[in-house]
């Protein structure tokens, strides 16, 4: 299957304007209360996803939805880096609300987004029938 993801996970960046981007596939797993997480390079057009091995077990269209919320994290990423540079200016107790504000509306909009963008990919051809 690693194959297959690989190809897919390829064409969905591509239409999502991330067809620059090393998007790389982990055999570690996200944590227990996540089908998925990606970690984005701070300097670099790169990024590692993992995903559960349960996700497979998921219809094809709850697939697409993850695969689109953990890709659109590539687009927010400038913006996670400013956000993480702010600790010092703006000192610890200010930092730490807007890193929890932003921790929790970049998750909510990606989530959100996923919904819209997901229709935008392919159906996969694995997981669940």
């Amino acid at each position: 299957m690693t194959t297959a993801v690989r190809n897919y996970i390829d064409r969905c960046a591509k239409i999502l304007g991330l067809g620059h981007w090393e998007i790389k596939l982990s055999e570690q797993n996200p944590p227990e209360d996540a089908w998925a997480d990606i970690e984005v390079s701070q300097n670099l057009y790169q990024a590692t996803i993992r995903f559960s091995p349960d996700l497979w077990k998921e219809k094809a269209t709850d697939i697409r939805r993850v695969v689109a919320h953990e890709l659109i994290h590539c687009h927010y990423a400038g913006v996670e880096r400013l956000v993480d540079t702010l600790e010092k200016p703006l000192g610890t107790a200010a930092f730490e609300i807007v890193s929890a504000v932003w921790d929790v509306e970049s998750e909510r909009a990606a989530d959100s987004l996923s919904t819209v963008v997901a229709e935008l990919l392919p159906i996969p051809t694995f997981g669940e029938r």
